[in-house]
């Protein structure tokens, strides 16, 4: 049975040491700058594995002035009023752990050109209900009213600063050293003792709040980060046997990466594909779709990954899981025919009774179940039956991942997210963290960990 969601318990294991760890070399002008930290190192017997870049636990965070990079970007009405407060409730144990600090959050909402690019105002005020605790606004980022404000910080005090997307250098994809120079980290970092991430779901991007700070700053992981590289680490090593995928929805081109990933390295037993990518793979075993399905394909420009999910059928034909069957929309009606029979003028809807079953088996006895994407059209009732089974069969699995907009939707609407292990709210950062692909905001804390392990 699932074993349900991990917890972290936000303490310092008590089979570690301490090292005092007082100067570091910045990179950037060559000067020692005192960035007074303690760092808990686990010696041999502890319980908590070393791991390649620093966690929250691993540093004494009492009476700290911490700037934290969180993702708060949320779904808004024309109003201004936040629609779904999931991603701001993902950082609450995070935040919960700095009460005594003096904290300072930066996010993000939307980006220019979009009618939800606006201000913090609203974030803050949610985070202050959701967190129980002022969170104080700040209608600046680094000019002198925002580092007023800063400096004026008492221990258990918030500031949330202004949109980072409105200062035009954070969207420029440039090289932590590069960021570093910026003014917003010049200005900024000598007010602070430590910078976390807990914006997972942004670290797939080299933006100037994300990895600027880490070259000047001790900088961890926070809570929510962890828990997300944790999670998805366990459906990628491949440790626990079977491991299966289940992959779907509707971008083709980001299924069979993670697929050609996880099997090359010995992360999945078995891949189960639907959706769009499955098409693809059914193309490339030569079935014919029939031209409703193949212009389909060609529209969304797919036609290039037939020959790739071709070598991949070659190389693991018997990991690799095409549909036996599939449920076309025929007159508003649901009709289920074998793969070998699709007519030319159907589109496929979903995936068929009878690979449903087979699916679900997979998924129930393996030890580690990850899913991303839709089966089908999960929206229309007739076409929901294949998403339903395929999440309900994975939290009966040893361990269940589940990712993507939709299927995160999915699980909601069903009310299954207690029943899973890890539910990832990551969106493109964990399609690029299972596609093997490194996140630059998680290269950058480990190249912070690596210099603070050897100061």
């Amino acid at each position: 049975m699932n074993r349900g969601p991990t917890r972290s318990s936000g303490k310092a294991d008590n089979h570690q040491t301490k090292v005092n760890l007082a100067l570091f070399l910045s990179p950037i002008n060559n000067a020692y700058i005192a960035l007074v930290s303690t760092l808990t190192i686990p010696i041999p017997g502890g319980k908590r594995e070393l791991k390649d870049y620093l966690v929250m636990d691993d540093i004494t965070l009492d009476n700290k002035r911490v700037l934290v990079r969180v993702d708060f970007n949320s779904p808004m009405d024309p109003a201004g009023n936040i629609l779904d407060d999931k991603r701001i409730k993902s950082h609450l144990e995070t935040l919960r752990a700095l009460e005594d600090c003096r904290v300072v959050l930066m996010a993000h909402q939307s980006r220019a050109g979009k009618k939800d690019f606006t201000t913090m105002e609203a974030h803050a005020k949610l985070a202050t209900k959701i967190l129980r605790r002022e969170v104080t606004y700040v209608d600046d980022i680094f000019g002198s009213h925002a580092l007023e404000m800063i400096k004026s910080l008492e221990p258990g005090e918030v500031l949330l600063l202004e949109n980072t997307r409105f200062y035009a250098e954070e969207n420029m994809n440039r090289s932590p050293a590069d960021h570093a120079k910026s003014h917003m980290v010049k200005r900024l970092a000598p007010l602070f003792d430590l910078f976390i991430n807990d914006a997972f779901a942004v670290s797939h991007r080299s933006h100037l709040s994300v990895v600027g700070f880490t070259e000047l700053l001790p900088s961890v992981a926070g809570i929510l980060m962890d828990k997300e590289i944790t999670a998805l680490d366990k459906g990628l090593k491949g440790h626990e046997h079977p491991t299966v995928f289940a992959l779907g929805g509707t971008k083709a081109d980001d299924s069979i990466k993670v697929t050609q990933n996880v099997l090359s390295r010995g992360g999945a037993d078995r891949v189960l594909t639907s959706g769009v990518v499955a098409t693809v793979f059914m193309m490339a075993s030569g079935l014919d779709v029939g031209e409703a399905n193949r212009k389909f394909v060609e529209d969304q420009e797919y036609l290039d990954q037939i020959p790739i999910a071709a070598k991949l059928l070659k190389e693991y034909p018997d990991k690799i899981a095409i549909p036996k069957d599939v449920a076309l929309n025929k007159n508003g009606e649901r009709v289920e025919v074998s793969v070998n029979k699709i007519p030319p003028d159907l589109p496929i809807a979903d995936i068929g009774l009878e690979t449903v079953v087979e699916f679900s088996k997979a998924l129930r006895e393996s030890k580690v179940a990850v899913l991303n994407g839709p089966t089908g059209i999960f929206e229309n009732e007739l076409f929901k039956l294949g998403t339903t089974e395929l999440l309900k069969a994975a939290t009966e699995s040893g361990y269940s991942i589940a990712g993507g907009g939709h299927t995160v939707a999915a699980i909601e609407k069903l009310g299954l997210e207690p029943k899973f292990s890890h539910v990832s709210i990551g969106g493109g950062a964990s399609i690029t963290y299972l596609s093997g692909d490194p996140l630059p905001g998680i290269e950058a804390l480990k190249k912070a960990a690596e210099r603070y392990r050897k100061a």
